[in-house]
């Protein structure tokens, strides 16, 4: 998701409602409070490829991995910048 994409997102939303964080797989009782972002101080990476036929996604700080993947095929990076939330 794009910092634009959850502006609009967010466009209609209580400028007053409490931001919250709900890892992966959870239910709602399980959110945590956001109360903190953080502009990424590194730019990171994402990649794209297929493995053994199947599509693969990866984002990961840093610049691309060097490593050879000797079962992927059709691999692409592009450097992103992102945002960070944390409930701390």
């Amino acid at each position: 998701m794009k910092v634009s994409e959850l502006m609009e997102l967010l466009r209609g939303a209580d400028p007053d409602a409490t931001v919250m964080l709900l890892p992966y797989g959870a239910t709602e009782a399980d959110a945590h409070e956001v109360r903190c972002i953080h502009p990424g101080g590194v730019n990171w990476t994402r990649e794209r490829g297929l493995d053994k036929g199947r599509e693969y996604e990866f984002l990961y700080p840093g610049e691309p991995h060097r490593d050879v993947r000797t079962e992927c095929e059709q691999v692409a990076c592009e450097t992103v910048s992102v945002v960070l939330l944390a409930e701390n």
